[in-house]
């Protein structure tokens, strides 16, 4: 059987659906600006990706957990696209989201003058979000189970790659996967700042995120709800759109830093290595590799590390591509939101440009696309992603062929 993915609802700072997505990669249009949707009085960062429908920042009203209100549309737009709910039986149905911390409405708590009730920045921050996720497996009546994927960065890979693996050992029928989560809130950029993670650069906000490049500084925030279908290839219909195959998977732990990435990339590579196994591929017939590329200090240099250890001298001829300095960074949902640009390349055959890219970073010599997409052949992706903690997580996405 294949694995494959036959459709996306989306709403992230590309748009508020599938096809505007498309769009926005086509005409590589900047998604970062200052924020709307938070007061940011004496903040020293103030560029975020939010999420956008025809250009502009969507706003919703104060203390609406963004990503739990993004993450129904995108269900919406993907039971509309593809009809799942009435092509499976709901004991055949599954959801499983990526996602980051619950939604903590600060600014409310601290008017009402309440006390801070022990444990709420310990270990109850997730407890408001599992109950979010079992009324949304209720409704849309996911009868096979759900499952909530909360390693930060990696969130939303592994919520796919564990996907890949349930559908390969016939555990469901098919799964909603993907992520959903919304950095745009004020603990969040205190957290991010204490950390020294943020782009504090002079450079206009739709600027501030340069992956790859000499002069990276920090990350930009953001946010996206994305759900995937996936399903096996033998049971979608004649004349539904399968848009690529899932063809490998492997993640690794590190435990190198809390925050820091492990600068060999020893760990990260065998999470690559794993996912070409299970492909059944080898390193040469990867064609281009959509990196984690955040944008920070330490990031590309470990990218590159690990991919050194799995490609050596032939990754100097390998096209990469990182979303992030077009969008943000997404955090639990990133990984959902870059498949987009993964669908986006095999569609297309190219690999788009690395937005605010321009001097290569001495220790990270990749092989970055800029200005104009590179057109060429593309049968199979890696897409990369590391976390917090010292995940690594690697997919191997492959052009759909019969």
């Amino acid at each position: 059987m294949a694995v494959v993915i036959t459709g996306f609802g989306a709403c992230s700072p590309l748009g508020c659906s599938f096809e505007e997505s498309l769009q926005t990669l086509r005409a590589g249009t900047p998604c970062v600006d200052d924020i709307q949707n938070l007061r940011t009085e004496g903040y020293q960062y103030t560029a975020a990706g939010e999420i956008r429908h025809h250009g502009e920042v969507v706003r919703t009203a104060d203390g609406v957990d963004r990503k739990l209100f993004f993450l129904e549309r995108a269900l919406g737009e993907l039971s509309d696209r593809t009809a799942f709910p009435q092509r499976y039986r709901s004991d055949e149905l599954m959801l499983n989201i990526g996602s980051g911390v619950d939604y903590f409405d600060i600014e409310r708590f601290i008017e009402s003058g309440a006390e801070f009730p022990e444990g709420m920045l310990g270990n109850g921050t997730y407890h408001q979000l599992a109950a979010d996720m079992r009324r949304l497996a209720a409704k849309w009546h996911f009868d096979a189970g759900y499952h909530l994927f909360a390693s930060a960065c990696t969130a939303s890979a592994q919520a796919i790659g564990l996907s890949w693996r349930m559908l390969r050992r016939g555990l469901a029928g098919a799964i909603v996967s993907g992520g959903a989560d919304s950095m745009i809130s004020h603990p969040a950029y205190l957290g991010f700042s204490v950390l020294g993670a943020l782009s504090a650069g002079s450079d206009p906000a739709p600027r501030r995120c340069k992956p790859c490049d000499l002069r990276s500084n920090g990350t930009v925030l953001g946010e996206a709800s994305v759900a995937i279908l996936l399903e096996d290839s033998d049971r979608v219909p004649a004349g539904h759109e399968i848009l690529a195959e899932i063809a490998g998977y492997g993640c690794s732990m590190d435990a190198w830093s809390v925050t820091d990435p492990e600068p060999s990339g020893t760990a990260a590579a065998e999470a690559v290595r794993m996912a070409l196994d299970e492909a059944g591929i080898t390193p040469e017939r990867i064609d281009c590799i959509h990196l984690h590329g955040t944008g920070t200090v330490k990031c590309a240099p470990a990218e590159y590390n690990c991919l050194h250890r799995v490609f050596g001298e032939r990754l100097k001829n390998i096209p990469v591509y990182s979303m992030k300095g077009q969008v943000g960074h997404m955090i639990g949902s990133c990984t959902a939101v870059e498949m987009i640009g993964v669908v986006h390349s095999l569609r297309e055959q190219l690999v788009p440009p690395t937005l605010n890219f321009e001097t290569p970073h001495p220790e990270a010599p990749f092989r970055v696309v800029r200005d104009t997409p590179l057109r060429m052949p593309i049968r199979y992706i890696l897409k990369m992603n590391s976390a917090f903690g010292g995940h690594n997580t690697a997919l191997i996405i492959k052009k759909w062929e019969k």
